[in-house]
């Protein structure tokens, strides 16, 4: 006998057969959730974060992007940072200048994307070394990771691919001389110094891969931040969380500890994940936490330069508290109010690369360029 079933009687035979099943793990991923997230609380994993009010604070935004396009069976980009210097009085919100970089060239599609976030990474470089050098801003948000992952070495064994490898040679330059120069000058090796903020890369794993370390032990309390406050009697309770973490998902889990105004303890992430570009900023220490802004935000992950005894809580409650403050918008892409105006600067280069494609074809048809390079060569045998 043959069988005739449309897709819709598929569909509602699949519907009534797993619906339960899947009502009833999610139901038990939100009472996981409902049961972990007091422990991270108890133990000081998750803290609440106070934001100042009023604001005084002179502040600047870095935004970068990258936009490409097809043109005569390749490729053309274009990469751009933009910095936005912003001065906040008594909560009153003023400009206090700008800056941007750029740079147009064709691409390989091998390794696109990786190259053009070491540009991007480069560019927020460059702008932040100038904002240090001419005094624009106590609080400097890159929305860039501030050192590379391991991921983006390129192979020493490969051949080929020489824009990439010019591009991580670039960018691996670009951080390591901006922390030899203005090290001393930044905070935490100068109280008084500008901070450097990154705030790109979301990475929930972290903190969670941390959780699941016995923190009682050496070994699993190394990853956190000694100056951070832990409840180590609280501690205990959170053996036997792994399954219920698995069970729900690193991302989820993180939006589920994290409630409004509140940050995870600060973990090494030197530690955590050792194998990051370049060696001698990583040496420094790199901090990692993650905080939600406001109900309507997504939890972030911020990166900070520097280790303990430098930073302290007190020091990082101050720089998450302002960056929760500036963070005026919510939804998926929020951040702090001078990187969403360096961003807004950013639209227009999607349409100037557009324009640019229909130039070089142009002028591909045209090749009055190859004629005026031509022109003073013999080429009569």
């Amino acid at each position: 006998m043959k069988t005739t079933r449309t897709l819709a009687q598929t569909l509602a035979v699949q519907s009534q057969i797993h619906l339960p099943g899947t009502v009833g793990r999610l139901l038990k991923q939100i009472r996981d959730l409902e049961r972990v997230a007091p422990l991270f609380v108890r133990a000081g994993l998750v803290r609440a974060v106070e934001r100042p009010n009023p604001i005084n604070a002179r502040a600047s935004g870095i935004a970068t992007h990258a936009s490409t396009t097809k043109t005569i069976g390749g490729f053309l980009y274009g990469a751009a940072a933009t910095r936005c210097d912003l001065l906040v009085e008594h909560n009153a919100v003023s400009t206090a200048g700008q800056d941007s970089v750029c740079e147009i060239d064709d691409i390989n599609y091998e390794n696109q994307s990786k190259r053009l976030a070491l540009v991007a990474m480069r560019q927020a470089y460059e702008l932040a070394d100038r904002a240090v050098s001419e005094g624009r801003a106590r609080f400097i948000f890159l929305d860039t990771p501030l050192v590379m992952d391991r991921g983006m070495v390129p192979p020493s064994n490969r051949l080929g691919d020489e824009g990439y490898k010019a591009a991580y040679a670039a960018t691996l330059n670009a951080i390591e001389s901006f922390w030899s120069r203005h090290r001393e000058q930044l905070f935490p090796w100068s109280p008084s110094g500008p901070f450097i903020i990154g705030l790109a890369s979301q990475r929930f794993g972290a903190i969670v891969q941390s959780a699941q370390q016995d923190l009682r032990l050496q070994e699993g309390r190394t990853q956190l931040l000694p100056t951070e406050t832990i409840n180590r009697d609280q501690l205990a309770a959170l053996d036997g969380v792994r399954d219920a973490i698995l069970g729900v998902g690193e991302r989820r889990f993180v939006h589920g500890i994290l409630g409004s105004f509140t940050r995870t303890a600060a973990f090494r992430m030197n530690v955590h994940a050792p194998r990051m570009e370049p060696g001698t900023v990583v040496d420094l220490g790199v901090i990692g936490l993650h905080f939600r802004a406001g109900q309507t935000t997504e939890p972030r992950l911020m990166q900070l330069v520097g280790d303990a005894p430098a930073w302290t809580t007190a020091a990082i409650d101050e720089v998450v508290g302002l960056t929760m403050a500036l963070t005026a918008v919510g939804g998926a892409t929020s951040a702090p109010l001078p990187v969403q105006l360096a961003e807004r600067e950013l639209s227009a280069l999607g349409p100037f690369i557009e324009n640019y494609s229909r130039s070089v074809a142009g002028e591909l048809k045209r090749r009055e360029i190859e004629s005026i390079w031509l022109s003073d060569f013999d080429l009569a045998n």
